[in-house]
């Protein structure tokens, strides 16, 4: 059995790794062989490539943010948040060794030969998802911001300078920059 899983979260730091092992970990405890390619904040790594993806029984995207899925139509696919990745990893690959997984075409989701239906999560339970997705996903984007504004305002504090409410940081006339 040879699955391929690719794990993504919002801020691409900690849970994408976490659910990277934990996928890991249960293939090793259920003996099978799994790939994981991580989309985190340093980028891919451990891409998957056409071929591996040929021969792969089955795909598990466990991921917050927007995944591109076109290079696995027409495979088995289980897609969930990342959370289930990290905390229902057994279960998420006990599917696919059974078989109860929907064959990815397009945007859609068929029943995989042998009858199984597509997950009956609920069309609103879906739509609050697409949203949360949505959201998290313009936060990532948004972080590296974030933490550079906090930077240089330590930086200029760190000169020397002191908040006002008036004047906004103003340079003290004792200070060792005020000459420059």
């Amino acid at each position: 059995m040879n699955i391929l899983a690719i794990t993504s979260c919002p801020n691409g730091i900690a849970h994408t790794y976490m659910a990277q092992e934990k996928l890991e970990q249960a293939a090793k405890k259920l003996g099978v062989s799994i790939k994981v390619e991580t989309q985190g904040g340093i980028g891919v790594e451990n891409e998957l490539t056409a071929e591996e993806i040929e021969k792969a029984d089955g795909i598990i995207i466990a991921s917050d943010r927007q995944v591109d899925l076109s290079r696995f139509d027409g495979k088995p696919l289980i897609r969930e948040s990342v959370r289930a990745g990290i905390h229902q990893p057994e279960a998420l690959i006990q599917r696919v060794i059974d078989g109860h997984v929907p064959i990815y075409q397009g945007d859609k989701m068929n029943a995989s030969s042998e009858g199984v239906s597509e997950n009956n999560t609920s069309t609103k339970h879906q739509g609050v998802q697409a949203v949360y997705q949505h959201l998290m996903n313009g936060v990532s984007f948004m972080v590296p911001f974030i933490v550079v504004g906090g930077l240089l305002i330590a930086i200029a504090l760190s000169l020397g300078g002191e908040k006002t409410a008036t004047h906004g940081l103003v340079i003290p006339d004792d200070s060792f920059w005020k000459p420059f």
